[in-house]
């Protein structure tokens, strides 16, 4: 019996099955650490900021942002008021009624800048924490085995040893190759 090699398609074909029996499953495990993802992002964002230093200097910023913001308003209201802005046309800038010293453009940094470069740094701690945990080790078991049939499919020669292959890694996910085709029920 001479084996017979695999064309593209069927590779492809392979590949299609495998990415549907796994993507459920690593998906599912995702979600499952997206709220402990969060969680723990949240947690770790306090104790790094405070580790760090960075919950003092933050809060001195908004209070600077805030003293600014009054400080512009109470400068807009004077130029608006003036006896002198009556009678003559005065700079848009001080027609409006919302000041924001963080606005769109110029290099100033702002609280909430902080907070995210500090909140990012916490979400790659937290996600390498998450990943010692029980369900971040159960997905990257999924996603080991995935990528071991598709390196299974690659390295094949042809599809008879390669369903035999694939049988037995989706069997630790509980699942089997080779599905049987039932019968419908006669009625």
């Amino acid at each position: 019996m001479s084996k017979t090699s695999m064309q593209k398609w069927q590779r492809d074909w392979f590949l299609k099955e495998l990415d549907a029996k796994y993507d459920n499953l690593i998906q599912t495990q995702e979600l499952k650490l997206k709220s402990i993802l969060t969680d723990a992002t949240e947690k770790a964002e306090k104790n790094l900021a405070r580790k760090i230093g960075a919950d003092k200097i933050i809060k001195e910023l908004e209070k600077a942002a805030e003293l600014f913001t009054q400080k512009m308003s109470k400068a807009a209201r004077f130029f608006r008021s003036t006896s002198y802005a009556k009678v003559k046309d005065i700079n848009y800038k001080f027609k409006e009624r919302t000041y924001d010293p963080f606005a769109y453009g110029g290099g100033r940094v702002s609280p909430s800048d902080c907070w995210e470069q500090v909140r990012e740094w916490a979400s790659k701690y937290a996600q390498a924490e998450i990943e010692k945990t029980v369900e971040g080790k159960k997905l990257k078991l999924l996603k080991d085995n995935k990528h071991a049939g598709k390196k299974i499919i690659m390295e094949a020669g042809s599809p008879e040893e390669l369903k035999i292959s694939l049988n037995d890694n989706v069997k630790s996910i509980g699942q089997s190759w080779n599905t049987e085709v039932k019968a419908l029920p006669s009625s």
